[in-house]
């Protein structure tokens, strides 16, 4: 024989427990994610691991209120935990658990992809340069456009002009001669 306090399930706490599950905890987590501007992987981690843990409580107290409300007398019980309208209720924890299940993804791919760099980073490291052949052909070339040398072969050919350069004797003379003549007079197009 059920006590007076049986007599609804509302006033059961398996029903608080309920109501704090489906709505004050995960409405405390979200709030605390929208108002913090920062949060750790760890924390992200844990929040969407609590979403989740909240939907499975939330789905086997349903399901253990749904039982209950089939045996008290009281007609409220049976419309809330025993008609279509629970189905409803079954939606809130659903939609939390995947909630959570997204943080939990998103902090899993995050940690796989610096994996995957460090892998990368590592086999790269590990692998031998590659003995460059001189031919044209195997120069990179900017996307859609024309070939282009590598800065570091540019860069070369340069200190070597540079080095031709300064090993050649200067006249001294020719430089006065081209700092005296107008520019108009040095250009091999003169105009008319």
């Amino acid at each position: 024989m059920h006590m007076l306090s049986d007599a609804t399930i509302f006033t059961q706490v398996r029903f608080w427990v309920l109501v704090l599950c489906s709505l004050v905890c995960p409405a405390a987590i979200f709030v605390t994610l929208f108002v913090r501007r920062e949060f750790s992987k760890k924390a992200v981690l844990a929040f969407g691991l609590l979403l989740i843990l909240l939907a499975g409580v939330d789905i086997f107290v349903l399901r253990a209120l749904s039982l209950e409300a089939q045996a008290t007398p009281s007609l409220a019980d049976d419309i809330v935990f025993s008609s279509e309208l629970s189905i409803a209720l079954y939606i809130i924890p659903a939609a939390f658990g995947t909630f959570g299940l997204n943080m939990v993804s998103h902090v899993l791919m995050h940690y796989l992809k610096q994996k995957e760099a460090r892998f990368e980073a590592h086999r790269q490291s590990a692998q031998p340069l590659p003995i460059v052949n001189g031919a044209h052909r195997n120069r990179p070339r900017a996307p859609g456009g024309p070939r282009m040398r590598p800065t570091a072969v540019v860069r070369r050919r340069r200190e070597a002009v540079q080095v031709v350069a300064n090993a050649l004797p200067r006249d001294p003379s020719a430089t006065e001669r081209r700092r005296a003549t107008p520019r108009a007079a040095r250009s091999p197009i003169r105009g008319s």
